[in-house]
């Protein structure tokens, strides 16, 4: 018999606010009435909301859906909405639901389970009208089974609302993790995002709006009326003429919408790096012209593009407090582009009112997440089939002419007179590069990353993307150490906390005073261990204190698994091995498949000396996240350190398996070492045929070709090098010995 448990809500999230400052979005209305109006009928006000017949917007009739044999029902009772569903580790169960999440174009629900936790439930309602394919359940990973035990399954870590999303669906949110016996006590002064979750507490605005005028102006926290004036001043683009000095409305926006993580608390009308850390233009995140790829949302890709660099703001385009385009035509665009030289066929060469035509169609299009979810790629870019076919990026020509080939796209931008090679082209080329692990980009980051006509979030990706390997890239980050914008300063920090230590504090101790918070917990980070020793005593307290600031604002994050793996390697860096041990144990019991905790916990077990442990925890790594080639490698070369190569080199062929230069080029070492000759030589040349600009494989093809014998293929491999580097003295011996032997056969 199935169990039958009602699991009611009985949690502190209706608690008062956290600050009496907080008054709730109806007291503006009694001054702001149209703007509370928007406001009202926006997906910010519906963001999150307590279930009834009018918040719901799934039947909840009895329902019955079936994912991998688990199936789930939807039900309610006396105006109560109900989930019955046999995927958890008990068996059959029922949870009332506790909230809706979400509107538009599809709506989760939030369920209780323990401690404090609210989770979304991984079977949505597709909001979407019948013609579009909505009005429908369906499962956020349709082709993927999930097991409860499973981090992802929706009542695993990151489905848990009080971590992963409580802070942009609510206003006021203090997630009150309680580490010691794992609970929450999540609160919050209005359940969706009011008025307040913007503007700041309203409080003393009030005050000063009924009589108390003892301030010049209304005090809010947050100033976010920065609208633009554009005219267009005899050219086709629209030029500002009103002043924006700063970034707080964009900053405001960007704590929600965009992929970042949260630092300390949130203060309005403080720049984001203050409270949050941005994620930069990484492989897997965005593809490399800076187009989207994983879900990202919007900051990330607008601050790249010629827009923001021109002073267009988000309420340009949007209502900000409806959260509306202000019309969903071209007339939008025209505002800014003259429609007599954009909206023309001789311009976008489509039908007038055609898909093609519409500017946001070839400008911004879209990638869908969550199923339904068609979000627009805010980098505004000009469809470039020619980097497709360089670098595999996406284009806007072929998600329209999906039955075409980005070849016929760009045979007809050639026939528009539209190809060209510019600088978004050779920026492309340069992270293409760097993300399979090739030099030849190298000068172009250099380049990007000292260029102030580059955004800052392209800059700050193109330190992050360095090899520091001769004194050019050197001088590139000492010099991005000085910069005046925090997020090229935070990357340059990280990179210099790679750095031999004697270099690293040469470069980073002048930073110990600096005012922002995501560049100090990075300097934090990185100087973690660095001897007492030449310090002065304003040196070492400055240390003391930035120490005592990083540990303090990661105890606010100890329900994240990776912030336990981030404290691991942070007291590792300090030699505190016993707690970096811990610290990783405890990341792996929330998150069995966190791969950077099985490697670096393998890691500092073997530089203590204990590598049987470390083949033990690499092992372990490998029953939860089968075949993974990381693991695989690190595994395979623990058991070289213990002389098993039978085993390791088992593994480092598995490893080697990876589209990685470096597996490769390792296993082939391995091979060598064992008296695999010919094995290592073959796969060498594999590694130079894919890889053709890797000079560390091309210099053990070279020597390992010569100790065969194999002068042809030796001679090969040191052309392929001279060409890399012509002004090496090494190879040019190397090949004229080569030459002189082939001459001499």
């Amino acid at each position: 018999m199935p169990l039958l448990l009602f699991v009611f809500y009985v949690l502190s999230l209706s608690a008062p606010a956290s600050s009496d400052e907080y008054l709730g979005s109806e007291a503006c209305a009694l001054c702001h009435q149209n703007e509370y109006t928007d406001w009202r009928a926006s997906h910010h006000q519906a963001a999150m909301a307590k279930p009834s017949r009018t918040t719901v917007l799934a039947p909840f009739e009895g329902e019955e859906f079936a994912w991998f044999g688990k199936t789930s029902r939807f039900h309610q009772e006396d105006g109560r909405f109900f989930i019955t569903t046999d995927d958890t580790k008990t068996g059959e169960t029922t949870f009332e639901v506790a909230y809706t999440f979400g509107v538009y174009p599809l709506q989760q629900y939030l369920i209780p389970t323990d401690n404090g936790r609210l989770q979304s439930f991984t079977v949505a309602w597709d909001a979407r009208p019948n013609n579009e394919g909505g009005q429908r359940w369906y499962h956020l990973t349709p082709d993927e089974y999930i097991a409860p035990n499973d981090p992802l399954h929706w009542s695993g870590l990151y489905q848990n609302w009080n971590n992963s999303c409580a802070e942009c669906h609510s206003t006021d949110v203090n997630k009150n993790y309680d580490a010691a016996n794992d609970s929450y006590n999540t609160t919050f002064s209005e359940v969706s995002v009011g008025c307040e979750a913007c503007h700041g507490p309203g409080q003393a605005h009030l005050a000063w709006a009924q009589g108390d005028q003892s301030q010049a102006a209304p005090p809010w926290p947050s100033q976010l009326k920065q609208r633009a004036h554009w005219a267009f001043n005899d050219k086709a683009i629209a030029q500002r003429v009103s002043a924006n000095d700063n970034d707080a409305q964009i900053n405001t926006c960007a704590r929600c919408h965009s992929r970042r993580s949260h630092l300390g608390d949130y203060q309005h009308g403080q720049a984001l790096s203050q409270t949050h850390r941005l994620a930069l233009l990484e492989p897997g995140l965005y593809y490399p012209d800076g187009q989207i790829q994983d879900e990202v949302f919007v900051h990330g890709s607008f601050i790249q593009s010629k827009m923001y660099q021109a002073g267009v703001t988000c309420t340009d385009c949007h209502n900000p407090h409806s959260g509306k385009i202000y019309t969903q035509t071209n007339a939008l665009c025209a505002s800014c582009h003259q429609p007599e030289v954009f909206d023309t066929a001789k311009h976008h060469h489509h039908q007038p009112s055609s898909a093609g035509a519409q500017c946001v169609d070839c400008h911004m299009s879209t990638t869908t997440y969550m199923g339904v979810d068609a979000r627009r790629d805010h980098s505004m870019q000009i469809p470039r089939p020619d980097l497709t076919i360089n670098t595999g990026t996406p284009n806007a020509c072929n998600k329209c002419h999906e039955d075409k080939t980005a070849d016929w796209a760009m045979m007809h931008l050639s026939e528009w007179g539209q190809l060209r090679r510019d600088q978004q082209t050779e920026r492309t080329l340069a992270f293409h590069a760097a993300s399979l692990g090739q030099a030849k980009g190298q000068q172009t980051l250099q380049e990007i990353a000292l260029s102030e006509a580059q955004p800052a979030i392209w800059r700050a990706s193109a330190i992050n993307a360095l090899g520091l390997n001769n004194q050019s890239a050197l001088t590139t980050l000492q010099l991005a150490l000085t910069s005046s914008d925090p997020l090229i300063r935070q990357s340059a920090v990280r990179q210099a906390g790679n750095l031999p230590d004697n270099l690293k504090n040469e470069l980073l101790l002048p930073l110990l005073g600096d005012k922002d918070l995501s560049v100090r917990l990075t300097l934090a980070f990185a100087l973690a261990g660095i001897a007492d020793v030449n310090l002065s005593t304003a040196q070492a307290q400055q240390l003391r204190t930035l120490d005592t600031e990083y540990r303090a604002i990661a105890e606010r994050h100890l329900d994240q698994a990776e912030q336990h793996l981030s404290l691991g390697d942070y007291e590792t860096r300090q030699g505190n091995i016993e707690a970096a041990l811990r610290r990783y144990q405890t990341a792996l019991t929330k998150n069995p498949q966190l791969l950077a905790a099985y490697i670096n916990k393998a890691d500092v077990e073997a530089n203590s000396g204990n590598n049987q442990e470390a083949i033990n925890t690499l092992e372990r790594g490998l029953t939860q996240i089968a075949d993974n080639p990381d693991l695989a490698f690190a595994l395979g070369l623990a058991h070289i350190r213990n002389q098993d190569y039978r085993q390791g080199l088992t593994q480092l062929a598995s490893a080697a398996k990876a589209e990685s230069a470096r597996y490769r080029y390792t296993y082939a070492i391995a091979l060598h070492g064992q008296g695999k000759l010919h094995d290592a030589i073959r796969t060498l040349r594999g590694v130079s045929r894919k890889w053709p600009n890797n000079e560390e494989a091309l210099q053990a093809l070279v020597q390992f070709a010569a100790e065969a014998d194999d002068t042809r293929t030796a001679l090969e491999a040191v052309r392929q090098l001279t060409e890399l580097a012509p002004n090496n003295r090494q190879y040019q011996v190397w090949r004229q010995q080569l030459e002189r032997s082939a001459i001499a056969r």
